[in-house]
C-alpha cells in the first residue's frame, strides 16, 4: 500500500526536489503515515508511507545505509523476514531494525546484485548504490506489487503508480495504440507495455539495473523446472500442502491492526479465513484480531453466495460483515480512469471497493484474498503421460482409478491411449507441434482482431509470438506454469486491485500467490490437483475439517458478469460518440464495433462479448484524456 518513487539523471544533472515532491503528491492516498524525500546529487527518492506491520514504523524511508551511501525505498512485506534476519546476523551483517527496507538493504550489502532471490514476499523496491553509480529496481516473484518506469537515455523515472511517473515528465507521452489493441481484441501478450508509449511495467521476478546509462533486465527466479515432489500416499501430499498453505497464510497475516479477509464463499477465500481463524484460536495469527468481509449480492443472483458464507460463519463462530457491491455509474469509471491516468478498471474489480472500504472503516490495513487458487490449484488432464514418464506407478494407479470412475470405461480408454502415445513422443518433437498449434489457434485464447486495422492486428501477432517464445520451455508439459506466472491480463488485474485497495486504505495480500505456494504447485504432479474430474483435489481434501463440507464439495462458482450489464446501453452511446476522436477511430473499425453492439442487443445475455465491449469503452475513455 505504500508508494515509492525515484528520479535519476544519468548525465549527472542535479535532481530537482520539486519533481520528486510532485510524484509523491500524486500518490498521496498511499501516504497514510506521511511522505519523505531524499535528494543526493543526481538522485531523488520519495516514499509514501502506509504502515501495515509492526516493523514498518521502525524506520523512515528513503533509508540510507550506515556503511556507505546506498539508499533504498521499498513497498511491501517480506514473507521470510525472520529467516533473513537470522541469516544476515549469522553472516556478521548488523541490522538497525527488522523492517523490510533495512533487511533488503543489508541483503544487498552481503550478496550484492545477487540479493534479489533471497527476498520472498510481495514487494517492489528501488535501490541506488552511490559508490558504484548503479540503480536497481526489483519486483517480487509474481509481480504483485507494480513498479512503472520511463527512461529516455538521460533521465530515469520510476514509481508505484503511472500517475506519479507522468507527474515528473515535462511532456506527456502519446498513447500506445498497440497496447490498447489488446483490450479490444482480448489478446493479452505484452508483459511490460502500458497505455503510454515509453512507460513500462517491471516484469515479475525481475531485477532492472541502470548503470553507465544502460538499462539491463534479468530474471532472478523461475518456478521449478520439473516435478520433484512425489509421495506414495495422498496423506503425505495433504500434510505437505497444509504445511505450505499454513506458512503462506501466517506470513501474509502479519499486521499491527485487525486482519481483514475476503470471504466470498468459494473454496479459496473461505479456506484462508477458516485457517486464519484456526491460527487465531491457537494464538499464532500475526494480527490482534480477525475480521471477515463479503459482498452482499442480490438474493438468488449468480453472485449470491450467502449460503456458503453462512456455512463459514457456523464453522468459525465469527460473523462476516456484508458490504453492498460498489456499482457506480459509468461517469464514475471515466472520472476515476482520468484521475489515475489509466484505462477504467473492470466492474467486477471495482465492486470489491465495497469490502476494502468496509475493512478500512473497521480499522484494518491488511486484507487477505483468495487470488491465486484458480491459477495454482487447477489441474491439467495430462497427468497420465506425466506419471508414465516418471514411472510413478502409485500415482498412475490412483489417477487411473479416479479417471475410470469419473469418465466411464470408453472415455478412460481413449484418454489412456492418447496420453500413452503422447508420452512416447520426444520433448523436442512435441515442442515443435505445440509451437505450431500456438501460432494457429490464437482464437482459442479468446483473441478477436476483427475490429483492428491490419497494422494493429500485425502488432498483436508480433506480441503473441514474443509471448509464446518467452514462455516456452524445454518440457512442453511445463510451459503452462510459465504462462500462468507471466500472463499479462493477470498482472493487469493485480495492478487494478492493488491500486483501488490502496485508495481505500487497504493493502491486499495473496497467500495463494506466495512463492512457496507456487513452488509447491510447480513441484507436484497434476494428479493431486485434478483427480478424475474434480479440480482442486488436494485443496479440498487437505482442508476437510477446517472448511464446511458444502464448500469442500461445491463445484460451481459465483458469476459477476451482471456488474457489466447495466452499463452496456451507455457504453454503446459513449463509444459511438468516441468515433469522432481520430485516435479512437484509428484504433477500431467503427462498422465492426457497431456490429458488435448490435449483436449485444440481439443475442442472449450470456452471449454478449463482454470483454470486447468493455475494451471499446475503456480505450475510448482513456483516449479522451488527450
Amino acid at each position: 500500500m505504500s508508494g515509492i518513487a525515484a528520479i535519476l539523471h544519468a548525465s549527472g544533472k542535479p535532481a530537482n526536489a520539486q519533481d520528486i515532491a510532485e510524484m509523491t503528491r500524486a500518490m498521496s492516498y498511499r501516504a497514510r503515515d506521511g511522505s519523505d524525500h531524499l535528494i543526493a546529487g543526481s538522485l531523488a527518492m520519495g516514499h509514501c508511507a502506509s504502515h501495515t506491520s509492526p516493523e514498518d514504523s521502525a524506520c523512515r524511508q528513503p533509508l540510507r545505509s550506515t556503511a556507505d551511501s546506498t539508499v533504498i525505498t521499498m513497498d511491501g512485506y517480506l514473507a521470510n523476514r525472520c529467516d533473513l534476519c537470522r541469516q544476515l546476523r549469522r553472516s556478521g551483517v548488523g541490522l538497525r531494525n527488522d523492517s523490510p527496507a533495512e533487511v533488503s538493504l543489508a541483503a544487498y550489502r552481503l550478496w550484492g546484485d545477487g540479493f534479489a532471490p533471497y527476498l520472498e514476499g510481495e514487494f517492489a523496491l528501488i535501490l541506488f548504490d552511490a559508490p558504484r553509480q548503479r540503480l536497481l529496481c526489483v519486483g517480487d516473484h509474481a509481480g504483485l506489487r507494480q513498479l512503472y518506469y520511463w527512461y529516455d537515455g538521460k533521465t530515469f523515472i520510476a514509481a508505484t503508480d503511472i500517475v506519479a511517473v507522468l507527474s515528473a515528465l515535462r511532456e506527456r507521452p502519446s498513447p500506445d495504440l498497440s497496447y490498447l489493441a489488446q483490450h479490444v481484441a482480448n489478446g493479452w501478450y505484452d508483459h511490460e507495455g502500458t497505455a503510454w508509449k515509453g512507460i513500462k511495467r517491471l516484469q515479475p521476478a525481475s531485477l532492472l539495473r541502470l548503470q553507465g546509462g544502460v538499462i539491463s533486465v534479468e530474471t532472478y527466479w523461475q518456478p521449478p523446472a520439473e516435478v520433484g515432489v512425489r509421495y506414495e500416499s495422498d496423506r503425505e501430499y495433504f500434510e505437505h500442502y497444509r504445511s505450505v498453505f499454513t506458512e503462506s497464510v501466517l506470513a501474509a497475516s502479519r499486521s499491527s491492526a485487525p486482519l481483514a479477509c475476503d470471504v466470498s464463499g468459494g473454496l479459496d477465500s473461505s479456506a484462508i479465513f477458516c485457517l486464519a481463524d484456526h491460527l487465531c484460536a491457537e494464538g499464532r495469527l500475526g494480527a490482534p484480531d480477525l475480521l471477515g468481509f463479503t459482498l452482499g449480492a442480490p438474493e438468488s443472483s449468480d453472485a449470491d453466495e450467502r449460503r456458503y458464507v453462512e456455512a463459514v460463519e457456523r464453522q468459525t463462530g465469527r460473523m462476516i460483515e456484508r458490504a453492498a457491491m460498489f456499482e457506480p455509474k459509468l461517469d464514475w469509471y471515466i472520472a476515476q480512469g482520468h484521475a489515475d491516468k489509466r484505462l477504467p478498471s473492470l466492474p467486477n474489480t471495482v465492486m470489491l471497493r465495497a469490502t476494502a472500504r468496509a475493512a478500512a472503516a473497521r480499522g484494518c490495513r491488511v486484507n487477505l484474498t483468495g487470488q491465486g487458487g484458480d491459477q495454482w490449484l487447477d489441474g491439467l488432464p495430462h497427468n497420465f503421460r506425466e506419471d508414465l514418464r516418471a514411472r510413478d506407478w502409485s500415482a498412475l494407479k490412483r489417477g487411473a482409478a479416479a479417471d475410470l470412475s469419473a469418465r466411464g470405461k470408453r472415455r478412460f480408454i481413449a484418454k489412456a491411449l492418447r496420453q500413452s502415445l503422447a508420452a512416447s513422443i520426444p520433448h523436442s518433437v512435441r515442442r515443435i507441434l505445440l509451437d505450431r498449434r500456438d501460432r494457429r489457434t490464437a482464437e482459442r485464447h479468446g483473441e478477436d482482431t476483427r475490429m483492428l486495422s491490419s497494422a494493429l492486428a500485425a502488432a498483436i501477432a508480433a506480441k503473441r509470438h514474443t509471448y509464446f517464445t518467452r514462455t516456452s520451455t524445454s518440457d512442453p508439459d511445463r510451459r503452462h506454469i510459465h504462462r500462468k506466472l507471466r500472463y499479462p491480463f493477470a498482472l493487469l488485474a493485480y495492478d487494478m486491485m492493488e491500486l483501488q485497495a490502496a485508495q481505500e486504505g487497504i493493502e491486499y495480500r495473496h497467500p495463494m500467490l506466495s512463492r512457496k505456494f507456487i513452488e509447491f504447485s510447480a513441484r507436484t504432479p497434476e494428479f493431486i490437483r485434478l483427480r478424475g474430474e474434480q479440480n482442486k483435489f488436494i485443496h479440498r481434501r487437505a482442508m476437510a475439517g477446517l472448511l464446511p463440507d458444502e464448500i469442500v464439495e461445491r463445484e460451481d462458482k459465483a458469476g459477476f458478469d451482471q456488474t457489466f450489464h447495466p452499463h452496456l446501453p451507455d457504453i454503446e452511446q459513449y463509444c459511438v460518440d468516441a468515433l469522432g476522436n481520430p485516435q479512437f477511430a484509428r484504433l477500431v473499425d467503427g462498422a465492426t464495433m457497431i456490429d458488435d453492439f448490435d449483436r449485444m442487443r440481439m443475442g442472449r445475455i450470456d452471449e454478449i462479448p463482454i470483454w470486447t465491449l468493455w475494451g471499446y469503452f475503456a480505450c475510448a475513455a482513456f483516449l479522451d484524456l488527450e
